[in-house]
């Protein structure tokens, strides 16, 4: 028979389940908020992944070569990119920079010297064993440092230098014997993804490099992340309004506030001067932060 022909049977059923949904409700309800929750980490799970693949890009291969998101997919916007950076390279350590020509590398490795001085003049050591002693016993991380990183002229406890261009230098023979000694670890990754435990510096060195980034404020999450309390950012950027595909993120006064303080950054030095390395840059800036001790 159908429902129809017994009304109150209908309703009994409708009671019953009636009943039913709401007995089970507490249960049901449980685990649509398991299911939400669920849904909301995959969806964060993703997110992280695409922020991985943006800033994840690594030159592979020499100057024929691409650089390659973390998925193994050619990033073309970062090869357009990197590609000029390793020219700019290939030309300046063969010769042929407009300024200092056959001289560059002793030039730029004089510069690296000097801005090492520098770093012991602000932590108030004398620059000769004194800075030595302290080096030994510092982990330095060196981001964007190029084919000749500053941390090459020192003998730290240990240095790694990060750089997505690094596979591009060595399979170019770009870097200098100062470069490829003392133990120095070449990592190729990017600034805003540094493969590294968190902690684990003493010592964090950007030299010309938070304006070539694409999101500067993840770089220097990842440096406060790396440096242990009470360790030293050394930052050196150059100041301009200025902006191509290989300098995405000018850098000012302001702005450089705007990404340290919100971390609680203590700036023990920070001064500019004339003597910048782009063209277009009005000044060069450099700063000594610290990272609040524990």
């Amino acid at each position: 028979m159908t429902d129809k022909a017994h009304p109150t049977e209908t309703g009994l059923r409708g009671l019953l389940k009636a009943a039913v949904r709401r007995a089970l409700r507490p249960a049901v309800w449980d685990l649509q908020q398991s299911v939400a929750r669920l849904e909301s980490a995959v969806g964060e799970f993703r997110a992280a992944q695409q922020r991985q693949a943006r800033h994840g890009a690594v030159w592979r291969g020499g100057a024929d070569g691409s650089a390659y998101s973390p998925g193994g997919d050619v990033d073309h916007a970062a090869t357009l990119k990197y590609r000029d950076e390793l020219e700019y390279w290939i030309a300046a350590v063969a010769g042929s920079d407009p300024a200092h020509g056959p001289r560059f590398v002793e030039v730029f490795s004089t510069w690296q010297i000097t801005r090492l001085n520098e770093l012991a003049d602000r932590l108030a050591l004398d620059r000769g064993a004194p800075m030595d002693q302290w080096c030994a016993g510092r982990d330095v991380v060196e981001i964007g440092g190029g084919p000749i990183p500053c941390c090459a002229f020192r003998r730290f406890r240990s240095a790694v230098a990060i750089d997505p261009l690094a596979d591009g230098y060595m399979a170019c023979n770009l870097m200098p014997a100062a470069a490829l000694g003392r133990g120095i670890v070449h990592l190729s990754a990017c600034g805003e993804s540094i493969p590294l435990c968190s902690a684990s510096a003493d010592l964090v060195i950007a030299e010309n490099c938070l304006d070539h980034t694409d999101e500067p404020a993840l770089v220097v999450n990842q440096i406060f992340r790396i440096l242990r309390p009470g360790g030293y950012l050394w930052l050196l950027v150059d100041l301009m309004d200025y902006r191509d595909h290989m300098h995405p993120s000018p850098m000012s006064p302001q702005r450089l506030d705007s990404l340290l303080t919100p971390l609680g950054m203590v700036t023990l030095y920070n001064e500019s001067w004339e003597g910048a390395s782009h063209p277009m840059a009005r000044l060069q800036l450099r700063m000594l932060v610290q990272k609040p001790p524990a």
